[in-house]
């Protein structure tokens, strides 16, 4: 294949300077340098990048990232150029989706202790401590970037890499048997993911929500919830441990960051063997009812998101089964209204800006 012709600026969206009295980061739309390629690094160009609640957090100021810094952790495109140490398997052409994490020191107590990118102390998070993918070109890790198979298109394949690789990775930490049910609270852009990974899986599954837009795309896509439940039905816990059957849940996903709600989804697992996997990122911590976790000895499991090899897997279970995100999509010259329209309370699915083809 022909070497791609790279320009030397590129259209990319920064955050530059806190916007009072909304105490945002002000997002400008603007022409920055096209990064430099790294030994094992691959520059991608951008055809989608998601946007998602890590996000709204990088905007709010809460992980103080270094300014300007470009932002979306949640990117797909084209292989573009390769560093001269990136293993044979990446070319130039390749579709793919850039993770999180990039540039393990391989030095760190965490480092030397899990030998797992994840949680090196030093490592590079794409869009939270360095620039992310919404703008026309990005630096992806070799070493942590999946294949992006041909079935899935740049706007479906960007919540893949934030939402889908979450969700997946939560869904398998919780163990749950093959065939056993399982509770997905939550149903935005994580939790109408999780519903249908789950369902392909072969799990029975509950979808709460208190909104209708959330209980709407609990049965949108072909692999729907078998039940679906908002936690004010004044019977809702009675439903669905009924519906569970055996005195509960053996495994519930938590997609939202909703304090109460999580505190009340405790209620609905199996006493002896539940296991509650929170997802959502709230500032201020969880609170669990403690009479409920230790007298029902239940489990509480953090959970990241996928490595680079579940990622992956996910990637073609997606292509495999034909599984879909809501997506409202917006060129690169909106991108400064999204944390706005994120918070809308009627939001339903996900926020995707489309870079290029």
């Amino acid at each position: 294949m022909t070497t791609p012709s790279i320009p030397k600026t590129m259209k990319a969206v920064q955050l530059v300077e806190v916007l009072d009295p909304f105490n945002l980061l002000l997002a400008v739309v603007t022409d920055i340098p096209v990064p430099e390629v790294g030994p094992n690094d691959v520059l991608v160009k951008i055809g989608a990048a998601g946007f998602c609640h890590t996000d709204y957090q990088v905007w709010e100021g809460v992980y103080e990232s270094p300014l300007p810094i470009v932002p979306s952790h949640e990117p797909v495109g084209t292989i573009v150029a390769i560093g001269k140490e990136v293993d044979r398997k990446w070319k130039i052409g390749d579709r793919v989706g850039v993770l999180l994490f990039r540039h393990m020191c391989g030095h760190c107590s965490h480092c030397e202790t899990t030998k797992d990118i994840r949680f090196c102390e030093n490592g590079d998070f794409a869009g939270l401590k360095g620039d992310g993918g919404m703008a026309e070109y990005m630096i992806g890790d070799a070493d942590n970037i999946a294949r992006l198979p041909d079935e899935i298109g740049f706007v479906q394949g960007a919540p893949l890499m934030c939402a889908g690789a979450t969700v997946w990775g939560g869904i398998e930490s919780t163990g749950v048997a093959p065939g056993e049910p399982i509770g997905i609270i939550g149903i935005g852009g994580l939790g109408s993911l999780a519903v249908q990974f789950a369902k392909a899986l072969g799990h029975p599954v509950v979808a709460i929500d208190n909104r209708a837009e959330g209980r709407e795309l609990a049965t949108a896509f072909k692999y729907k919830a078998d039940l679906v439940i908002s936690p004010d039905e004044p019977d809702a816990v009675d439903k669905v441990k009924k519906w569970a059957g055996k005195a509960g849940l053996p495994a519930l996903v938590g997609c939202t960051d909703n304090v109460e709600v999580n505190h009340w989804a405790l209620k609905l697992l199996r006493p002896n063997a539940g296991l509650f996997a929170p997802l959502g990122l709230h500032v201020d911590g969880f609170k669990f009812n403690s009479f409920e976790l230790i007298f029902n000895q239940l489990k509480v499991v953090g959970s990241l998101v996928s490595t680079q090899k579940q990622a992956q897997e996910m990637l073609n279970f997606v292509a495999k089964h034909g599984i879909k995100s809501w997506i409202t999509e917006f060129p690169i010259e909106r991108a400064p209204e999204l944390p706005e329209l994120y918070m809308n309370p009627h939001l339903k699915g996900r926020l995707v800006v489309k870079i290029s083809d």
